[in-house]
């Protein structure tokens, strides 16, 4: 094993907010927002709120009542008054344990419907942003955003926010409490507490700065097994087993590292807070005794500020510690508010119809397009397609192809110029009514978890069993799903991945038949798949563009010669227009790329017919 440590890699977006203390940049516009959210909880917010008080206020008089059954009762021997007295300190210890539990689960369940409702209005938006805000912002942050700061939101309302503002009133009023028995004792006291609190705030500090490095580690470990586990294929077929365990035992070890110097500062503040608290308490019980010599003040209340000081330490703490968590809210909300605000580049005009059901007449007039401004991606396209026509875009990567199908599909608006769909501008009708529509069939296809019936049926909700079977036979996928064990139930994997290549997209091919769409997109659907796979796509193919207008891309040419019309794509523009046989007898842009093709697919078979067997 190599000692050298391999870099830290971080491939994923996790983009999650731990509870490492770290805040908004905005925290009272982000503040205002969170309880604009809460409005509806108001009633039982104020509860909550009663019932801090009301535990706050026993947890004060609890310690005052101990001091005086010293005064007034122990120490002259009144057995009943003390009796009586008793029975009052139980019933307010025990008034504050019931108000502290009422008041938690009221706020668990305001935090978790609080959490459950942001959470469906921010995955709602997410679903309703436009194609151009994700191209810029990663899966795996917007799912960090969804799942890790609404949790770090939902921990702070269901429990930091009553434990911090509780702790914050018990604290105020120890003060006022001591101020109000003894000030003298009290102004002692008052002067031991600020250096207590500095190094309570010190070690806090240094312990986030411990934890926030162990989540680091944490991540890059996470993303090293993600990475390795998801490509175990590529690692064992590069034989990398033996460098990917060191990778992975590197990051391990620094993770080890973090962890150990984080575990060994939390063993430390139990013990040292106990000494803290325990020097304080001797020196309010000095000072206190002192006093006491001097007739100033009596035992009961040296033994009530005792406590006092006891239970100031623990507040204290779990102040600091909450603040942490607060922020860390805070951190996660701004990010969530981010999204929030976050504008669809494509939207419905306000009164916007729905597409009526459409013939397949498809027309571009000088459309220009950019992703980013002054860098264009299409310049003054035309086109003009019949219902029923099959049209083939070929030409470069990066030409612009499959811009122009994300423009039909109205995935982007156009920069300038109209598509029309049977004369109508898409820009005037509603998105879901053109998409619902078209019929498209990708490349990569994508397969979502449940069975191959499910996924067929995401083609259109409400079909029927015989309804999807139908389409799978018409799209040459029942023939091999029929021999699954388990058939049309069988369970598909993450993505498809225990299915083939052509057999995701023989299921593709069928979801497409079962939506029945007017306008069909087929991008590069019989590529990287064998020849006998091929054959069974082009059939289904064939009957699936029957009737239906066809935006075809292929960089295989040898599978658009049927095409009623080639556009060539190039420098952002349509430079060639006609059938495959007008193209190559014009001997332009179009006859190099088929010939060239040609002449290497030729090339190819006379090496391998020389290969001996």
């Amino acid at each position: 094993m190599s000692s050298q440590q391999p870099p830290r890699v971080r491939l994923g977006y996790g983009g999650g907010v731990s509870l490492t203390g770290d805040g908004a940049s905005n925290v009272s516009q982000t503040v205002r927002r969170l309880l604009s959210y809460l409005k509806p909880y108001w009633q039982r917010l104020s509860i909550v709120a009663t019932l801090s008080v009301i535990g706050t206020l026993c947890s004060l008089a609890g310690p005052i009542l101990i001091g005086r059954a010293i005064d007034q009762y122990i120490t002259v021997g009144n057995l009943d008054g003390l009796s009586s007295l008793v029975i009052a300190i139980a019933l307010v210890y025990i008034t504050s344990g019931v108000s502290g539990v009422i008041q938690g689960q009221i706020m668990v369940a305001i935090g978790q419907r609080f959490v459950a409702g942001l959470r469906s209005l921010l995955f709602g938006h997410i679903q309703a942003l436009s194609m151009a805000y994700h191209d810029h912002h990663p899966v795996g942050d917007l799912m960090s955003r969804v799942s890790n700061d609404t949790d770090a939101i939902n921990q702070a309302i269901s429990n930091g926010l009553i434990e911090f503002t509780t702790n914050v009133l018990l604290l105020g009023g120890i003060m006022v409490a001591m101020f109000a028995l003894n000030w003298q004792l009290a102004l002692g006291t008052a002067t031991l507490l600020p250096i207590m609190l500095g190094i309570t705030v010190w070690v806090t500090q240094y312990s986030r700065k411990a934890f926030r490095e162990v989540q680091t580690n944490l991540g890059n470990l996470n993303s090293v097994m993600e990475e390795n586990i998801a490509g175990i294929r590529v690692v064992k077929a590069f034989a990398h087993e033996e460098a990917t365990f060191e990778q992975f035992v590197g990051a391990n070890a620094q993770y080890k590292q973090a962890g150990v110097r984080a575990d060994i500062i939390t063993a430390a503040l139990g013990p040292m807070f106990n000494t803290m608290n325990i020097i304080v308490i001797a020196a309010v019980a000095l000072l206190g005794g002192w006093l006491a010599l001097q007739n100033i003040v009596q035992v009961g209340v040296i033994a009530t500020f005792v406590i006092y000081v006891r239970n100031f330490f623990q507040p204290m703490r779990a102040i600091a510690m909450l603040y942490n968590q607060l922020q860390s809210a805070l951190a996660g909300a701004e990010r969530l508010f981010a999204v929030l605000d976050a504008v669809p580049s494509v939207e419905d005009q306000p009164d916007a119809p729905p597409l009526p059901k459409v013939q397949g007449a498809v027309k571009f007039e000088d459309v220009s397009f950019e992703y980013v401004t002054d860098k264009p991606v299409l310049a003054d396209v035309n086109m003009d397609v019949k219902p029923g026509q099959t049209i083939a875009l070929v030409g470069p990567t990066g030409a612009g192809k499959t811009t122009i199908i994300s423009l039909l599909s109205r995935f982007y608006d156009v920069t300038e110029g109209t598509i029309l769909i049977d004369q109508h501008d898409i820009r005037t009708v509603q998105q879901a009514s053109i998409r619902e529509q078209l019929g498209i069939v990708l490349q990569d296809t994508f397969l979502f978890s449940g069975t191959i019936m499910d996924n067929i049926r995401y083609g259109r909700l409400n079909a029927t069993e015989e309804e999807i079977m139908a389409a799978a036979k018409l799209a040459n996928a029942d023939r091999f799903i029929q021999l699954l064990p388990h058939g049309y139930q069988t369970i598909v994997s993450e993505q498809g991945h225990n299915f083939s290549h052509g057999q995701r997209q023989l299921l593709a091919i069928a979801r497409a038949v079962l939506a029945d769409p007017r306008i069909l997109i087929l991008d590069e659907a019989t590529s990287s798949v064998d020849t006998r796979t091929e054959v069974y796509i082009q059939e289904a193919l064939l009957r699936l563009l029957e009737g239906r207008t066809a935006f075809v891309i292929a960089h295989r040419l040898s599978t658009i010669r049927n095409a009623d019309l080639v556009l060539v794509v190039n420098d952002h523009r349509i430079i060639e227009r006609g059938t495959h046989d007008e193209l190559l007898a014009m001997k332009g842009f179009y006859y190099n790329l088929y010939m060239s093709q040609f002449s290497r697919s030729h090339n190819i078979q006379q090496q391998s017919s020389e290969i001996p067997a």
